[in-house]
């Protein structure tokens, strides 16, 4: 795979690395738990659902990712 960022400026290149690290933790987060290593309470956070949590940080990601390509 290859993420084509060597035009990118450091802070473009910067939001675009972050987010697909963030995508990448919460998509081993979310497997971890269809596993059963972990149960989706342990990422409740201020009454919201674990699952929401974990698709949030996946959204924030993907988000952070196309901010970074934008206008590329």
């Amino acid at each position: 795979m290859r993420l084509d960022i060597e035009n990118l400026g450091p802070m473009r290149k910067a939001c675009v690395l972050f987010g697909i690290l963030l995508l990448l933790v919460s998509m081993l987060l979310a497997a971890s738990t269809f596993l059963g290593v972990t149960s989706l309470e342990t990422f409740a956070f201020l009454g919201h659902s674990g699952i929401r949590t974990l698709a949030g940080s996946a959204v924030a990601g993907c988000m952070l990712a196309a901010i970074g390509y934008f206008d590329e």
